[in-house]
């Protein structure tokens, strides 16, 4: 009888550890692509060019400290982007060359920018006119 008992339990702890190189087996990890490594002493592939956006709503928050202008599109403004003036922003008001300051709150806006290190540099913000309202409404 205690010959029985060792021969299944032997039995068993065999088929476990076999179970057990199954699983392992499948569950070893798949190579995963890797970005191919040029050959030495060829140039490495340029850095990604900035590409250019452009947004068009209504300015949400005008933040002359930090100099960002908030746009607000879509359904109740929900969407949008904050832009980072700069240097070079171009800035129109009105067809006529402005500063952050011509800019307000409520204003209809077009800007151009560039993404660069996870930030929305403006190229240009223009300050679109005001709607024309129709004869006989009331402001």
């Amino acid at each position: 009888m205690r010959r029985g008992v060792v021969a299944s339990v032997t039995m068993l702890v065999i088929v476990a550890m076999l179970g057990a190189g199954i699983v392992q087996a499948q569950q070893q990890p798949q190579p995963s692509p890797k970005t191919p490594i040029p050959p030495p002493g060829s140039q490495a592939p340029p850095p990604e060019v900035p590409k250019e956006k452009q947004i068009e709503g209504t300015v949400s928050k005008v933040d002359p400290v930090a100099k960002t202008v908030g746009v607000s599109t879509g359904l109740w403004g929900l969407l949008g982007a904050t832009v980072q003036v700069v240097e070079e922003t171009q800035i129109m008001v009105q067809g006529q060359p402005s500063a952050l300051t011509g800019i307000k709150e409520g204003d209809r806006v077009k800007a151009s920018y560039e993404v660069r290190d996870g930030n929305n540099l403006a190229k240009s913000i223009e300050v679109m006119p005001a709607p024309k309202k129709a004869p006989g409404t009331t402001p």
